[in-house]
């Protein structure tokens, strides 16, 4: 799944569990919406979210990416 937040910010998730999508195509949301459900589909050995960032289509470092808007893990 990918989230387009505009201004060529988006963000990439993976590894949601079968039927775990709470967003669909078009749908708006906004800061702390789920938007799905943590699984361990595809090439994962446990239950995990798979987070990307991208910048004007490009991938980019999604720690970096989160500490530049403030945001630490």
């Amino acid at each position: 799944m990918k989230i387009d937040h505009g201004g060529g910010i988006g963000t990439g998730y993976a590894h949601i569990r079968p039927g775990g999508f709470y967003v669909g195509y078009g749908q708006r949301v906004n800061a702390g919406d789920l938007i799905g459900s943590e699984g361990n589909t595809g090439n994962a050995f446990g239950c995990n979210l798979h987070f990307e960032a991208y910048v004007n289509g490009s991938p980019v470092n999604p720690i970096t990416f989160l500490a530049d808007r403030g945001v630490s893990i």
